[in-house]
């Protein structure tokens, strides 16, 4: 043990002797690996942050698309009805005719 100039008493750091220690070198590799990791994250997350706010844009287009096409869906049955309401008045109308052609 050496002491300091106020007194208090500390272990030196030895260096490793020639060359570095086995941990040394793998906990260099875990950071660099992790730091890769790190980077990917980031693009991916910066990737699917891109498609989720395109996919917002879209949902807005397609909810409007979707609610012009309930608007035209309507318009249709209702035209329908009216073309089922115009054969029913045209058998009716042929009806009277050939009865009236029968006298």
């Amino acid at each position: 043990m050496a002491s300091n100039p106020n007194g208090s008493t500390f272990n030196p750091i030895v260096p490793p002797p020639h060359g570095e220690m086995l941990f040394v070198s793998k906990a260099e590799e875990v950071l660099s690996k992790t730091e890769v990791f790190c980077v990917r994250f980031d693009c991916h997350m910066e990737d699917k942050l891109r498609v989720w706010a395109d996919y917002e844009g879209l949902k807005v287009r397609l909810d409007l698309v979707c609610s012009t096409l309930e608007v035209v869906n309507a318009r249709l049955t209702k035209i329908e009805d009216t073309i089922q309401w115009f054969e029913v008045v045209a058998d009716g109308l042929e009806e009277l005719c050939s009865l009236v052609y029968k006298y």
